[in-house]
């Protein structure tokens, strides 16, 4: 979807006061980007009906589970009375209490107003009755405008709020998008510069960076378990440039003696940064990032053990990517800082 489009769109209906399509254009806005409680509330603007509004949001939100269903219907309720509640009475119900909560869908609104209006101006005293009659039918006619004067009222108000609705939405996703972009702007130059870095360093961490980066955009299971694979494969490729495997054991910056051999990547990546980065202050950050990564080879191991067909989640495989390219993309930053060897 073209947000920007969308954007411009609702903006354009709600300065020509086309309220009922802005309402429209939110619904779809709020879809697209499984905004699911804005969904409901715009949705419920179109059909006051709660049984059509379930059956239409039925495909949207049948991966909720009951207490996330509970929620969205209660504070998209909420928001539909904030909306239809008004601070007078149009009249009293069969009770005797007072109504103040007019239902009614948006699309029913400007087709509302031009009828009532109509119906104000063809109510005149008939010419030619008796004076009597006259002064009774003026009475009842009056009453009968003053109570159509506050159905339009009410209408005018609800309209008013749903304008106002509208338009705190379309800001809000504008905002949204902003900042979203000035995020992505900074994650492509994370991942430009490690891939650069890499490009003219080790091409073999180069090629494994790329091969993930085209798993990331598949959202099938079994490419999720490839994905991890290629960023266990592409983090061991980093651990062989920085820190190439020794046959023996090494004494290591700590004093432990510790085998730093071909499979013991995530060792000699942790020496490497120990002894490369002693004098650096964001070491221990580091480290942390390290530590992070070996739970997703953890989960990996597990994944393995079972297949490629293992419980892996897009959103779980591409956040091991993200990882990794944060904690090369530091790393690099610090070697360029600082080029010399710590001593």
């Amino acid at each position: 979807m073209d947000y920007d489009k969308a954007l411009a769109a609702i903006y354009e209906h709600l300065d020509n006061d086309r309220v009922d399509k802005a309402v429209m254009g939110c619904l779809r806005l709020a879809r697209s980007a499984k905004d699911y409680l804005n969904a409901l509330v715009f949705m419920r603007e179109l059909y006051p009906d709660k049984r059509e509004v379930s059956r239409l949001v039925h495909t949207d939100m049948s991966h909720l589970n009951k207490e996330q269903h509970r929620f969205l219907w209660q504070v998209s309720m909420e928001r539909w009375l904030e909306i239809h509640t008004l601070d007078f009475s149009l009249s009293s119900d069969e009770d005797g209490g007072e109504r103040n909560v007019l239902r009614i869908a948006v699309g029913q609104l400007d087709p509302e107003l031009e009828q009532w209006e109509r119906s104000i101006a063809d109510r005149t005293v008939p010419s030619g009755i008796d004076p009597f009659d006259t002064a009774a039918f003026t009475d009842r006619m009056l009453r009968q405008k003053a109570e159509i004067r506050l159905r339009i009222s009410a209408i005018q108000t609800i309209k008013a709020r749903l304008n106002a609705r509208c338009l705190n939405y379309a800001i809000q996703i504008e905002n949204q998008l902003g900042t979203q972009r000035r995020n992505q702007d900074f994650l492509d130059r994370v991942q430009n510069d490690v891939n650069n870095f890499f490009k003219a360093r080790s091409d073999s961490v180069y090629v494994k960076l790329q091969k993930a980066a085209q798993l990331a955009a598949s959202d099938d299971l079994e490419d999720s378990a490839l994905l991890l694979t290629e960023v266990r494969r592409a983090l061991k490729a980093a651990a062989d440039f920085f820190y190439p495997p020794v046959a023996q054991k090494v004494s290591c910056a700590d004093g432990v003696d510790r085998l730093l051999g071909d499979e013991q990547y995530l060792n000699r990546l942790q020496e490497f940064l120990a002894r490369r980065l002693a004098r650096s202050t964001a070491t221990d950050l580091l480290r942390a990032e390290l530590d992070h990564l070996a739970v997703f080879f953890r989960r990996l191991n597990d994944v393995a053990s079972k297949g490629v067909h293992g419980a892996v989640t897009p959103a779980e495989a591409r956040q091991g990517l993200v990882g990794l390219y944060f904690f090369l993309f530091n790393v690099s930053q610090h070697l360029s800082h600082d080029p010399e060897p710590a001593e």
